[in-house]
């Protein structure tokens, strides 16, 4: 028997038989160490890819094709750390994850002073080496999960891909060069991922630095692809992925029929705009799910 691949295809049939979305009911299949950091949200978006979040066991769909249950271990080659991207990485080269929280239902999103990114590269100096080094990888897609969370009960997710947001990520790169080149101070070293320290700002000696950082914002989800999405924020929850029609057929075909055969989520093929060419469109592939 066949093992079923772990992606977002398999991610979403399993939220899809979820019926309790408080985080306190989250399987423990996640590593200890990201569950002590209390990035409870993270825990649910991991517990995803290993099976149904509120039991731990893997679809009778997926069981069909040979799944069964994982641990995060099985699961991700990297399994995050607090302070650097991405919150997760899918084994054999799969997915780079990052996991947003918010608080209402249409709050943007801080990025803080992470770039926008379509893919993740095993060269970018943001990542720690263990990231880096898990496996043999080069790029990897970048998946943005953003879920609004209310009194610790998550109300949505969106999984949507950077390149169904964002441009290249040269041009973000390119455009904070731009700006740090353009901070003439004396005194400010500029080494880093940010515009620039000032040292002893004060002449005091007592440890005062200026940090000259960027905090990054884009909107929610919600807001970018209103055109084609409308959710009910009275439903007891609501998923929403959307990807490029590209990536959908990327996937193996009994992922793919997981979400093609569940009669409970609804596929959408629609035309977004591209990122590139904003007068231009792209084909996508949107997949909802609600629970009223």
């Amino acid at each position: 028997m066949v093992d079923m691949p772990r992606n977002l295809l398999s991610a979403i049939d399993n939220i899809s038989e979820c019926r309790n979305f408080h985080l306190g009911e989250t399987k423990g299949v996640v590593s200890n160490m990201v569950s002590s950091q209390g990035k409870r949200l993270e825990d649910f978006v991991k517990a995803s890819f290993c099976g149904i979040p509120d039991t731990g066991m893997p679809t009778d769909r997926a069981s069909a094709f040979g799944a069964e249950e994982n641990t995060s271990d099985d699961v991700f080659c990297y399994d995050g750390s607090q302070n650097n991207p991405p919150d997760a990485m899918l084994r054999d080269g799969g997915d780079a994850i990052e996991v947003k929280k918010i608080q209402m239902a249409y709050t943007g999103i801080a990025l803080n002073s992470s770039l926008p990114k379509r893919t993740l590269s095993a060269d970018d100096p943001r990542i720690t080496n263990d990231a880096r080094t898990c496996e043999p990888w080069r790029s990897r897609d970048m998946l943005y999960a953003t879920g609004w969370v209310e009194r610790e009960t998550v109300r949505s997710i969106f999984f949507v891909y950077g390149d169904c947001m964002f441009k290249a990520n040269e041009y973000y790169e390119n455009k904070f060069e731009e700006i740090k080149n353009s901070i003439n101070y004396d005194g400010l070293a500029q080494d880093g991922n940010e515009y620039g320290l000032l040292r002893n700002a004060d002449g005091l000696e007592i440890g005062f630095n200026m940090r000259l950082r960027p905090i990054n914002h884009h909107d929610n989800p919600r807001k970018i692809f209103s055109s084609i999405i409308e959710l009910d924020n009275k439903a007891k929850f609501s998923l929403v992925a959307i990807m490029r029609s590209s990536k959908f057929e990327s996937f193996p075909d009994m992922t793919q029929h997981l979400l093609t055969d569940n009669p409970t989520i609804k596929r959408q093929t629609e035309q977004i705009r591209d990122p590139d060419n904003p007068e231009g469109e792209i084909g996508a592939e949107v997949f909802s799910f609600t629970l009223s």
